[in-house]
């Protein structure tokens, strides 16, 4: 295959995959649904998901990013990758949650914020017996 036919192949794939990941379906319902080979939507999911891998490898290698040489031209018409977002957490950035209120009972504790509703308060009374 030929790199535009790649190209145009990724860009349609890419536009099917989101299509199907933002209808919150399982994949193989979606694809029935839409009438598209699952086997042929699991192969590209593959295939993009590897470019994506690749092309984020050979970015985190280089020593200097782009961002921070502007001779380097990226490429505008490339297929967004699909990358797993992780959240970053660090003790640093957890604030540290502080109790204005602390209610113990026989076997329950409850530890609330100033910011609490009112409807909280009511379903926490409610628990207790007060």
């Amino acid at each position: 295959m030929d790199k535009i036919t790649h190209k145009v192949r990724c860009e349609q794939w890419t536009a099917i995959i989101n299509e199907c990941l933002a209808s919150g379906m399982p994949k193989t319902t979606w694809c029935k649904a839409n009438g598209i080979s699952d086997k042929q939507f699991f192969y590209w999911q593959r295939i993009l998901r590897q470019e994506a891998y690749q092309q984020m490898e050979s970015q985190s290698s280089s020593p200097v990013s782009s961002a921070l040489v502007p001779d380097v031209k990226e490429e505008k018409n490339s297929p967004p990758a699909f990358v797993e977002i992780r959240p970053v957490t660090s003790e640093i950035e957890t604030p540290t949650f502080r109790p204005d209120v602390i209610i113990r009972s026989e076997n329950l504790t409850v530890e609330i914020a100033n910011t609490a509703s009112e409807e909280l308060l009511r379903k926490i009374r409610g628990l207790i017996h007060v």
